[in-house]
């Protein structure tokens, strides 16, 4: 089972490795991991710390790998085991954060980088021109209002109140 494992195909924990810890202090990756844990949804923690345990029972753990793409270089694979062990502790002893449901004018549940579309004209304070029905708004950002967005329209960071936007 494990004699092709790669870091590859743990696509979370790569993604966590080469977003967050490649480029971060190696004193702080424990409360970087911390800091992590915190804003992502418990389902998201789950398959993050299952990627990571299967990599530390990985009997031909991939250091150079992890080297590369992590941007930390063990001496031998027991020396990385313990440096997994202790992000995967911080990942299975954090907090389940609780999920925002961030929905549309419709009911439609909205995610972190969608698109909406405009339903009414709305005036922009402090902006020279309005926001008319029908602009589509690309990447919207998610905020800690189950009522709100942010996103940028023109150049300008904008939040808007969700009942006036629908899902494209």
């Amino acid at each position: 089972m494990f004699e092709n494992m790669k870091l590859k195909r743990t696509p979370e924990l790569h993604a966590f490795f080469t977003t967050y810890i490649s480029d971060a202090d190696p004193g702080l990756d424990q409360q970087t991991t911390r800091d992590f844990a915190a804003t992502v949804p418990p389902a998201h923690l789950q398959q993050l710390a299952a990627q990571t345990k299967l990599l530390i029972a990985d009997p031909e753990l991939p250091i150079d790998e992890l080297g590369s793409e992590a941007n930390r270089w063990f001496g031998d694979a027991e020396e990385a085991r313990v440096w997994l062990s202790q992000l995967l502790e911080i990942l299975d002893q954090a907090p389940a954060s609780e999920v925002l449901a961030v929905k549309d004018s419709n009911g439609t549940l909205l995610k972190e980088g969608d698109s909406v579309i405009v339903i009414k004209d709305l005036k922009v304070k402090g902006g020279t021109s309005d926001l008319k029905r029908g602009a589509m708004i690309k990447k919207i950002h998610l905020i800690d209002d189950a009522e709100a967005i942010e996103c940028r329209v023109d150049g300008s960071t904008l939040v808007l109140k969700t009942c006036f936007l629908k899902k494209s």
